[in-house]
């Protein structure tokens, strides 16, 4: 059978239960969040890197990590009933929700954020909280193997976010080039897996009366604003300096 609540209920509840506290010890004692963050483009209060180069260096593996189970996930024959890769794609799943739970736990504790800089605690939650609440309300429901390609996809985002980390590293310029093309495709083809599903899924739930799952469907309309929002932004980036 396939994962279902019981198996994302423990795990998440053993993800936060570990992962909070422990982003509030790491915040010392008395000091205000303030200190971790740094004025930005237009006076933005952007998070600042940890202050422990190994926290970034373990996210980024993390992150590199997930980005190899997508692929070989994405390459698997006979993905649509091969039980083995759903089980596969719900673990590469947990992975990425809990690196997602990381990075907001040590957000709201001391401050950081290992993709910083250019990152606000407001943009971390927007693009971490409502992806994981939706991918354990998949899997809560047991819906994952009808938007298998999505959840499939997005995976391959997580190596645009590891090169987040390695800018912030001090890496070379041309690997922020790399990483916003790298970007701009893999959200692009990650939009076209989204709508393709939910036209799927629309004209099943429509010829089968199932209208609890035709209204569950539609909460993949704000991931497709929110992807689609990104893609101008690169887009509009691109315009304004001529290169990428």
């Amino acid at each position: 059978s396939l994962p279902s609540s019981p198996f994302w209920s423990s795990c998440s509840d053993g993800v936060l239960g570990f992962l909070v506290p422990m982003a509030s010890a790491a915040m010392p004692a008395g000091a205000a969040r303030a200190v971790a963050t740094a004025k930005g483009k237009n006076g933005r209060m952007e998070l600042q890197p940890p202050s422990h180069g190994w926290i970034s260096w373990c996210i980024l593996l993390a992150y590199l990590a997930v980005f190899v189970e997508g692929v070989v996930l994405m390459a698997s024959e006979d993905f649509d009933i091969d039980i083995d890769a759903h089980h596969r794609l719900a673990t590469a799943q947990f992975h990425l929700c809990s690196i997602y739970v990381l990075e907001v736990a040590i957000a709201l504790g001391p401050g950081w954020c290992a993709m910083s800089p250019g990152w606000t605690s407001g943009e971390l939650m927007a693009h971490h909280v409502p992806y994981t609440f939706v991918v354990m309300l998949c899997y809560a429901v047991n819906q994952q193997r009808r938007w298998r390609l999505p959840l499939t996809v997005v995976l391959l985002t997580s190596l645009n976010e590891g090169l987040f980390i390695v800018n912030s590293l001090g890496a070379p310029g041309w690997v922020g080039k790399v990483r916003r093309l790298y970007g701009f495709g893999v959200i692009v083809v990650l939009i076209i897996s989204e709508i393709y599903t939910w036209i799927q899924e629309m004209r099943r739930n429509w010829a089968n009366d199932a209208v609890i799952m035709l209204v569950l469907d539609q909460l993949v309309f704000p991931a497709i604003y929110y992807h689609f929002s990104l893609i101008c932004m690169y887009l509009k980036r691109w315009k304004k300096t001529g290169n990428i």
